[in-house]
Order: structure tokens, then C-alpha cells, then sequence
């Protein structure tokens, strides 16, 4: 029974998200770059690690607008998705690289947003595939929608100003290249 419960749960979780990014409104579309990065709250309870590294205390709502850095890097992600563990593992290597450059580390942080998916299976997939970075749930599609139901994965680098606002300087839609390709997108954006 309980088995069952599961897989009706993961097909309405599949089937949301399809009509999400098949059937949405022809003026619709993905966050663009230069768009101001709109204000998501987020109800996950994050680690030790994950609280320090986004420079944030453990409260278990926290906003978008919270994490520090100058640059931050949004992967937008589903754990059901058969092509996205190849961005997550990138990215798993884009971070170990930005956490040895002094340079970078305090200015640059990852996180993911994982859309439609639980708590646990968020948890699931970050001790899978040895996630480094805070996965975050999107249980309710809430910030799926306000970035404009982008197929998935899809990549939002997000830039601070000096007043505080995170603006959107670079989208990227599939998968990337390789790291390198990430780090010297970084690289260009962290430093203008």
C-alpha cells in the first residue's frame, strides 16, 4: 500500500511538471537575464555545513535574499530527471574549484532547487550522487512558477549590486560542457 502511495505521488510529481513546462501561457517563459531575481522563501532544514556555507542561521524558513555572496549559481533541477545528475556532478566539481580559490570562495555560492521533489528524496539524491552544495525543495512548484517553469536542469547565475539586488546575469538551459566552462563563466560574471 504504502508502495503504491509512492509511485502515485512520483507520477503526479512527473505529470506536474511536464504540464508545467509543455502547457504554460505563450507569454511565459524562463527568467531572463536581467530580470531581477524574484523573492523565494525556502522551508528546509539545512545542516551545520549548509547554514555556515550560505552564511545563514538554521531557521527552517529562509529566504533566497539571506545567502550571502556576490554571485550565486541556481540549478534548477529534478531528481527524476535522467539528464540533470550530469550538471549536479559538474557542479560538484565547479565547487570544490570555487572553495579552493580564495578569491572566489567568499564572493561564490551553489545551490539547487529541486522542483516537485520531497525532503527525503532531496536527501536521497544528495548522499546518492555526493552532492556538495544545499539542495533545496520546491515541493509546490512556488519558485518553479516564479522563475518561469523552465524546463529542467536549467542554470540562473545571479549577481548582487551594490544596493542588495540579486539581478539575473546568465541563464543557461540543458547541460553544460564541462567545469572549466562553468569557473570561467564565473570568472567573467564575479568580477565586473
Amino acid at each position: 500500500m504504502k508502495n503504491r502511495a509512492g509511485n502515485i505521488l512520483f507520477s503526479i510529481a512527473v505529470c506536474s511538471l511536464l504540464l508545467l513546462q509543455f502547457y504554460s501561457p505563450a507569454h511565459a517563459g524562463p527568467i531572463k537575464e536581467g530580470a531581477i531575481f524574484p523573492h523565494l522563501t525556502f522551508q528546509d532544514s539545512l545542516t551545520r555545513e549548509e547554514s555556515t556555507y550560505l552564511e545563514i542561521s538554521r531557521e527552517k524558513t529562509f529566504r533566497f535574499n539571506d545567502i550571502k555572496g556576490t554571485l550565486i549559481i541556481v540549478e534548477v533541477f529534478n531528481t527524476f530527471c535522467t539528464s540533470c545528475p550530469r550538471n549536479i556532478n559538474l557542479l560538484n566539481h565547479v565547487y570544490t574549484a570555487v572553495d579552493a580559490d580564495r578569491s572566489m570562495k567568499q564572493r561564490v555560492k551553489i545551490i539547487a532547487i529541486a522542483v516537485g521533489n520531497t525532503q527525503n528524496e532531496v536527501r536521497d539524491y544528495k548522499r546518492s550522487y555526493k552532492v556538495q552544495y544545499p539542495i533545496l525543495t520546491d515541493y509546490s512548484f512556488a519558485a518553479h512558477k516564479s522563475l518561469g517553469n523552465p524546463r529542467v536542469p536549467f542554470t540562473i547565475f545571479v549577481k548582487r549590486d551594490v544596493k542588495g539586488k540579486s539581478r539575473v546575469v546568465c541563464t543557461h538551459m540543458g547541460l553544460f560542457e564541462s567545469p572549466d566552462s562553468v569557473i570561467k563563466t564565473i570568472r567573467s560574471l564575479a568580477y565586473y
